[in-house]
């Protein structure tokens, strides 16, 4: 289970073109694996790295990104968790999806305000109210 999430760096650039009809792409990968010490627990957690990026994209090419690395640290299976990193570069698949629905969850409400702080859409469909 998760019991950590760390932000440890947020980089967000456009340019002069980032406008009209952009395709949003979101890019998550897991980029590191490995045991850690925490003090509020006796065994050693999971502490799994991360790199989310939003590509604001038309066509082939990149006109706005925000990029988001941290970490999250996971209490359980521990040694499972880091060999089987360290043995295939994948997380098993009962970690794998709650920990890409948190990360989404969590690292999308935070690109929203950097979207909108751009002066980009925001990096998922909002809801419309229509006039009645």
């Amino acid at each position: 289970m998760i019991v950590g999430f760390n932000v440890d760096s947020i980089e967000a650039s456009k340019d002069k073109n980032a406008s009209g009809n952009l395709q949003i792409n979101y890019v998550p990968e897991i980029t590191n694996v490995e045991a850690a010490s925490v003090s509020a627990f006796d065994e050693e957690i999971a502490k799994i790295e991360f790199s989310f990026g939003v590509n604001y994209m038309s066509g082939d090419e990149v006109r706005a990104e925000i990029n988001i690395d941290g970490n999250v640290l996971w209490n359980g299976d521990t040694e499972k968790i880091v060999s089987t990193w360290e043995e295939e570069e994948q997380l098993d698949e009962s970690i794998r999806a709650p920990l890409m629905n948190d990360m989404y969850r969590k690292l999308l409400s935070e690109a929203v305000g950097i979207a909108d702080t751009l002066g980009m859409i925001p990096p998922f469909p909002t809801p419309q109210v229509d006039k009645n």
